[in-house]
């Protein structure tokens, strides 16, 4: 071959290794971000697949395996000395054996103490994988309202808490006031539980609901006077309250006078005014 045909195919091999015009580089570069593009939103498609399914297997699987349900429950606030607490507790482990640690159910464990009175308030405290703790808080007995085999003990705050079960000769006896419910005849029914007393008799529940467990053993009863609430002590003391506010400041008062040892239990106190109680010998007309 001539030089000059050797020189023509360098030439055209020069020509084939040249740089790629502007417009080849940026259809190039077009196409490596649409890869790219189509690598990115097929990763998300599959990390949103994957936490559909994890999302699933939770939902439906895995917060009501037995994996996760409750094996340590501890149980606060219920004392199982007697048969309503230990009916209280056999009922919160009922409730607590439908639930697991990553399902909790505060509706079903309230739906099965509904029946119990006894039971202000409840919470739930779960710990994965295994335990709960639930806190029982409960009404205190406070009361009686009624004689005989119609006296029903009445709670702190005025609930109807069930028959009173030979509880009256260590609570303080509601002197009067209109029941929680009555039947045909007239009687207070025992059916009434976790009714609420009111008016007359709810405002003496309160006052007396509110006694410190120190004096509680001497108090005998209450009634209502034109005044407001009236308390009674075994020692001839009568306390005026009147309306159920501040009672915890009205019976501090009264605590201070008692623990006075020149105070005359015979004495007639009005607490009205807790900050100034006033002392006499009797009753004012």
């Amino acid at each position: 071959m001539s030089a000059g045909g050797s020189k023509g195919v360098s030439r055209g091999r020069g020509r084939g290794k040249a740089a790629k015009s502007p417009v080849s580089r940026t259809a190039e570069l077009a196409r490596k971000r649409e890869r790219r593009s189509f690598r990115f939103r097929l990763v998300g498609f599959l990390g949103l697949i994957l936490v559909l399914v994890l999302a699933a297997g939770y939902q439906f699987w895995l917060r009501d395996s037995s994996l996760v349900e409750v094996r340590n429950l501890e149980i606060v606030g219920v004392s199982t000395k007697d048969e309503e607490g230990k009916q209280i507790d056999q009922a919160i482990r009922t409730a607590m054996g439908e639930m697991t640690t990553l399902h909790v159910q505060p509706e079903l464990l309230e739906e099965e103490l509904s029946r119990f009175p006894r039971v202000s308030a409840t919470s739930i405290d779960a710990s994965f994988p295994d335990s709960a703790t639930v806190t029982v808080t409960v009404r205190e007995d406070g009361s009686i309202y009624g004689e005989g085999s119609d006296a029903l003990l009445i709670a702190t705050d005025g609930t109807v808490l069930g028959p009173a079960a030979g509880e009256e000769d260590v609570l303080p006896l509601i002197g009067e006031g209109d029941p929680p419910e009555q039947g045909t005849s007239g009687q207070v029914e025992t059916g009434s539980e976790g009714e609420t007393l009111t008016g007359r008799a709810l405002k003496q529940a309160l006052v007396l609901g509110a006694t410190p467990p120190a004096i509680r053993s001497f108090v005998t009863g209450s009634r209502m006077t034109p005044e407001g609430v009236e308390v009674t002590l075994d020692d001839g003391l009568t306390l005026l309250f009147g309306d159920p506010s501040h009672s915890d400041q009205k019976w501090r008062a009264a605590a201070a006078l008692i623990a006075d040892p020149s105070f005359d239990t015979s004495s007639y106190v009005d607490l009205t005014v807790p900050r100034r109680p006033g002392v006499s010998a009797e009753a004012p007309e």
